[in-house]
């Protein structure tokens, strides 16, 4: 178990670098920008479109990363007044709801990619990008996601089965 956690863990954690990293991307493609149109009265032209490319992988990158450290938002006022056995049950319902959701939205995003690459839909722009690279990367950002979430899941039930 602890091995698979860890795995699960580094995946995560790689998908927080591959968000930082874009993230990084963003930055250094709107500066070139913003350069080329100050000083050489010249445009990349697809700035504004690969921008929004990298920022859905920023995104979409780092939910595992933020499940794994905890980021992510909860209701606190409801969990600061629950006893300790109702918030463990009501954590284990909610990963599970978690799970159940990401997965059915893993099932479309997959057939999503699919009808876009089979189409061989390409941007409607200067670049022609084929729409399927971009987009693979929800699937591969939300089945990371889900694992996070398996991991977390087992971790609480196996702590709540000790007690």
């Amino acid at each position: 178990m602890k091995k698979i956690t860890s795995i699960i863990e580094a995946c995560s954690r790689a998908g927080g670098y591959v968000s930082g990293l874009f993230m990084l991307l963003i930055v250094a493609l709107i500066t070139v920008e913003i350069c080329g149109r100050t000083l050489f009265d010249a445009s990349t032209l697809i700035a504004d479109e690969y921008s929004a490319y990298f920022f859905v992988v920023v995104v979409l990158m780092g939910l595992s990363f933020s499940m794994k450290e905890g980021s992510h938002i909860r209701i606190s006022i409801l969990r600061s007044r629950l006893p300790e056995k109702v918030l463990v049950v009501l954590d284990l319902a909610v990963l599970a709801g978690a799970i159940a959701l990401t997965s059915f939205a893993l099932y479309h995003a997959v057939l999503m990619t699919y009808d876009v690459w089979d189409l061989g839909m390409t941007a409607d722009s200067i670049s022609e990008t084929p729409i399927y690279i971009p987009q693979l990367v929800i699937p591969v950002g939300l089945a990371l996601l889900i694992l996070q979430l398996a991991c977390d899941f087992l971790r609480r039930l196996l702590s709540f089965q000790i007690r």
